[in-house]
């Protein structure tokens, strides 16, 4: 199953990035940039090199932002709720000169970079899928902790990540796990999911860029 009743849409035209209401997505939103194949049992997302970006951003994206409902924008602490999850099913259709596009996302409201990022990345041919995580919400950096390696274009996967209330990840990359606390600094800053293509290129033609196919994408928050 896709759920698209709960997200909002940044698409790479227009300058800042375009965004895309929850209404319009259910109401059958379409374009290059974001499109249903299949009877709606798919959604492709694609962003170009040449996009456009956000603000405070220098690479484009197709990608969904969690919301509520009825559109406003959800903001989360994860102390609130058993567990907050996001899972899919994809495969990666195109990635850039870079070889990196990121498939998911938790980000923090009111601290610059995001908690957690899962990426995809092509290095001489070989596939890989990476999990990142930011130790503390000021840190410049978020290492890998996790990669699952061979992984091939077109070749789908799901992926699943879910934090507990006492801030454990848990997180399943194509059977591969990783758990780890983290840390209680995180605990005040308001968190939201985003699922589908940032593209870590802006050189090159307008040909080239980040693309993947969602196959099953749902998440949501057990009180």
């Amino acid at each position: 199953m896709i759920d698209l009743y709960h997200w909002s849409l940044t698409i790479p035209e227009q300058e800042p990035a375009r965004i895309i209401e929850a209404a319009e997505i259910q109401a059958g939103y379409s374009s290059k940039y974001f499109y249903r194949t299949d009877a709606d049992a798919t959604v492709t997302f694609w962003a170009p090199v040449t996009g456009t970006t956000t603000k405070g951003s220098s690479y484009p994206r197709s990608e969904l932002r969690e919301t509520h409902s009825n559109g406003k924008e959800r903001n989360w602490l994860y102390g609130d709720s058993v567990t907050s999850y996001l899972r899919a099913s994809l495969a990666v259709r195109k990635v850039p000169s870079s070889g990196k596009i990121v498939i998911a996302q938790i980000h923090a409201e009111d601290a610059p970079n995001p908690l957690l990022k899962i990426q995809y990345r092509q290095v001489r041919g070989v596939g890989y899928v990476e999990l990142t995580l930011r130790d503390k919400p000021y840190d410049d950096k978020s290492p890998i902790v996790m990669s699952y390696k061979s992984m091939p274009l077109d070749t789908r996967f799901d992926y699943s990540v879910d934090l507990s209330r006492e801030g454990v990840f848990k997180v399943n990359i194509a059977g591969l796990e990783h758990s780890e606390k983290i840390d209680s600094a995180w605990a005040q800053k308001e968190l939201y999911f985003k699922a589908g293509v940032y593209t870590l290129d802006n050189s090159g033609p307008s040909t080239e860029g980040g693309k993947a196919t969602f196959y099953k994408l749902n998440m949501g928050h057990i009180k």
